[in-house]
């Protein structure tokens, strides 16, 4: 009895000492753990710089949050890798391997203004172009294009539309279509003009030179290989881009920054309504708080705003969702 009643005990001996044996081939094979210190960090922001010029032109403060502009670049970078892969794709659909110009527009073809004012600056860029080309000078084009030389801007025409079949039929009316699109283009431009001729009226000489050079950052210009780099073209696109599809992505990523800080600062500013003591009526339609800072001052966006602009920017009307018991994938929605 006593032999039987020792023997499980060796056993459970045995078996540790078998794990034990086990556990120490195992830290044999497998290699040692990599310390925190070597671990890959997150993702460097690369233009951080650039976003927050962007920023400050279209009405926040000249020292953004690094919380702020860096936010803003993850969903901006968000954006431009979910716009080139279903570029790809609708390329892929029209049976070509080479991404066009109205494989990116129709993506955006919800948003009028945002087509005609990408369709506007190709087109002036094709003009440039052409000028370049024959030792034109561009003060003089942009002038009076029809004075100075015929220069022919590039038409870009859409498959999906349903006029380009009766082009040899409607031409005047094709003439008269363009003309009104580059009109609205036209009065997009004037409105942002105008409300930087309100920012820029009260600055200095130094402050406005500054502004100046903000008004000219960009995502692409002489930083075509970082913007590959940052967007990740080549694990989407593994054709070499032509200059118009760089440039209509740079503008678009110019685009999404700007419908991103407008919304936020409108968001902040109805918060800061909210949150102030005074009636707005007794303040002659400012409302300024006991706590808050001098009208002079501009406090910056937090990522709050950021973030509940990007929510309300995807939010979307889906009634169909109805009728899938409120259960959908929803993709993301283009900025």
């Amino acid at each position: 009895m006593a032999q039987q009643l020792n023997q499980p005990q060796l056993n459970g001996q045995q078996i540790t000492q078998n794990q034990i044996g086990l556990q120490s081939q195992q830290s044999q094979l497998t290699p040692p753990s990599v310390p925190a210190q070597n671990t890959p960090s997150v993702r460097r922001p690369m233009y951080q710089q650039e976003i927050q010029q962007m920023m400050f032109v279209f009405g926040e403060v000249q020292d953004s949050l690094d919380e702020t502009s860096i936010l803003v670049e993850d969903i901006v970078r968000t954006q431009l890798i979910t716009l080139i892969s279903q570029a790809v794709i609708q390329s892929q659909k029209r049976g070509s391997r080479y991404l066009a110009a109205e494989d990116l527009i129709f993506l955006i073809r919800h948003d009028r203004s945002k087509v005609n004012r990408l369709r506007s600056f190709l087109s002036w860029k094709d003009v440039r172009k052409n000028a370049k080309d024959k030792d034109i000078d561009e003060d003089l084009l942009e002038e009076d294009v029809n004075k100075a030389v015929k220069v022919k801007k590039m038409n870009i025409k859409f498959t999906w539309d349903p006029l380009n079949i009766f082009n040899s039929i409607l031409e005047d009316d094709d003439e008269d279509l363009a003309d009104e699109e580059e009109m609205q283009a036209y009065e997009d431009q004037i409105n942002r003009l105008r409300v930087a001729d309100l920012v820029t009226r009260q600055m200095s000489k130094e402050e406005y030179i500054y502004y100046s050079e903000c008004r000219q950052a960009s995502f692409t210009y002489k930083k075509l290989k970082r913007f590959k780099d940052w967007c990740e073209m080549s694990k989407y696109y593994d054709t070499k881009a032509n200059s118009d599809i760089i440039d209509s992505l740079g503008f678009l990523c110019h685009e999404a920054v700007s419908t991103i800080t407008e919304t936020a600062l409108k968001i902040k500013k109805q918060e800061d309504e909210r949150n102030s003591i005074l009636p707005q009526e007794n303040t002659g339609g400012k409302v300024y708080g006991l706590f808050q800072k001098p009208p002079g001052e501009q406090t910056p966006l937090l990522p709050r705003h950021i973030q509940e602009a990007h929510r309300i920017l995807q939010n979307k009307n889906s009634p169909l969702h109805n009728f899938r018991n409120g259960i959908a994938r929803n993709a993301v929605n283009l900025i």
